[in-house]
């Protein structure tokens, strides 16, 4: 049985700037650019040894590091960005100088007894760490990391009146084996319900945010510069949101929806009913395993030292089926570090004495059970969106930045074959002048394919059924013979 799949399109796409039509091509969005601003949401949680806790620690240090540097050379107001705490920097990408600094920075923070029990600790959890319990828990050492980071920087005087406020201040007693001890004993006593670690340390963070907002709000802060401001009273949650870099590399998406005719979507995503929906035929592929959609990719590469070109074939592509549950899907962070280089593993899952971790061994030798877990999990985390969302009945081609750089829109766009498009739909409200324009480029392939196919919708408000319909335009159809005298290419 012939299946179809829908895709909901502005005419300004369409027709205008992008040309989408007239070029046959689909558009891959980021993540930021679909509609749910918790696409691609992980249920992220830390589990592992003493070994990949410890450096976890020291990568925490580490991007703090660079954030006090880049504060001291750009001056106190400079406006992080994101790449500016690159999480992918490791030890080893140090300058002599800097890593020098580093290794310093991480022995006087572990001079604190109490500080330097905190990995065996965290590796004797009996339940896994989740998001806000790892932000309340950098919270309770960030400004023992800040006040150690900014001495061994420059250990004569302070760099900014926060370090210096911070070298006047003795550190709390942290009481970090008490704490655990409490909370392993509530994990026994019952087990993982309610997850209880996530409710106290959700409780937690939401009073280190709320004094955080009454400060700026009152303007205690402002003095400092935003740079320092988001060093001392961001920092920590700016590190934990950059973290997942580390898992997966970046992903975009192609939406298609299953029916044509739900009216939200065509307010949403149909340019309020003024655009137009693309109905393509899909085909079942062996190599996929699904229903997919030919689209012309970049398979390789040829050239030689001066110039290299990428090849291109038609691939079929397999079309997922968005599964609408009340949960997110769970990653153990630990265990998903697969964009990682050998050599950023190494920082990683290696103590000072080269042992490996046991929390990522298998990771480190890609065996199959992991490579095949690794990106079923990231499939998952893609076409999983909450309940909210299933009136959509969404199926999505994904596309990842692999062989290449995908950050450029124009490098997201991906060819379909003409002879998928089976046929248009207009909207209630679409322009009779799109319509026009549509009809004409459609014209003009299907005289150059021969085709006499194409099928042309139109979308209504059915007063019997309360929905939206759509009617086959049946006398809009394409004389492909061409020649003779007033003979072809007449529209009838």
């Amino acid at each position: 049985m012939e299946k179809h799949v829908y895709r909901f399109r502005s005419t300004s796409a369409l027709l205008g700037e992008f040309q989408e039509l007239e070029k046959q091509e689909i558009y891959f969005a980021s993540p930021q650019e679909l509609n749910d601003p918790l696409e691609g949401l992980k249920d992220i949680f830390w589990q592992g040894d003493a070994i990949i806790w410890t450096n976890l620690v020291r990568h925490y240090l580490l991007c703090l590091m660079q954030a006090v540097l880049i504060a001291i050379e750009h001056g106190p107001n400079h406006q992080f960005a994101d790449h500016d705490i690159s999480v992918l920097l490791t030890e080893e990408g140090l300058a002599p100088s800097s890593r020098s600094v580093f290794q310093g920075i991480c022995t006087k923070f572990f001079e604190n007894e109490e500080v330097a029990q905190l990995p065996a600790l965290l590796a004797a959890r009996i339940s896994p760490v989740r998001r806000n319990e790892l932000l309340s828990l950098f919270w309770f050492v960030h400004f023992h990391a800040l006040k150690v980071t900014c001495m061994v920087i420059n250990p004569r005087e302070p760099i900014c009146l926060i370090d210096e406020f911070l070298r006047t201040k003795k550190d709390a007693p942290f009481r970090f084996q008490q704490s655990f001890a409490a909370q392993n004993a509530l994990d026994q006593k019952y087990g993982n319900r309610g997850d209880l670690a996530e409710q106290m340390s959700t409780e937690a963070t939401s009073l280190m945010m709320q004094a955080i907002l009454i400060r700026e709000y009152q303007g205690s802060s402002q003095h400092h510069g935003s740079a320092w401001n988001t060093i001392s009273s961001a920092f920590p949650e700016v590190y934990i949101d950059q973290l997942e870099r580390l898992l997966y590399s970046d992903w975009y998406a192609a939406c298609f929806v299953a029916k044509p005719t739900h009216a939200a979507m065509w307010g949403n995503y149909g340019d309020g009913h003024r655009g137009v929906c693309l109905k393509f035929r899909t085909l079942l592929n062996a190599t996929v395993g699904g229903d997919s959609l030919m689209l012309q990719k970049v398979v390789g590469a040829k050239g030689n030292q001066d110039a290299v070109s990428p090849v291109y074939e038609d691939v079929p592509c397999e079309l997922h089926e968005v599964q609408y549950r009340d949960q997110y899907l769970e990653i153990d962070f630990f265990r998903s570090m697969g964009r990682l280089t050998r050599r950023q593993l190494a920082f990683w899952f290696r103590d000072s004495k080269g042992v490996i971790s046991p929390t990522g061994r298998d990771l480190i030798e890609e065996s199959e059970a992991w490579r095949r877990q690794y990106w079923s999990n990231l499939d998952r985390a893609i076409t999983t969106k909450l309940s909210d969302w299933q009136h959509e009945s969404e199926y999505r081609i994904t596309l990842y930045s692999m062989m290449m750089d995908l950050s450029d829109r124009h490098t997201r766009k991906l060819r379909y074959r003409f002879e998928d498009l089976q046929g248009v739909i207009f909207g209630i409200k679409t322009p009779a002048q799109d319509k026009l324009a549509v009809m004409r480029i459609i014209e003009s392939k299907c005289r150059k394919d021969g085709r006499k196919d194409f099928e042309f919708h139109q979308s209504y408000y059915s007063r019997q059924t309360g929905k939206i319909e759509t009617t086959q335009l049946k006398l809009l159809k394409f004389d492909s013979i061409g020649g003779g005298s007033g003979g072809g290419d007449r529209r009838r």
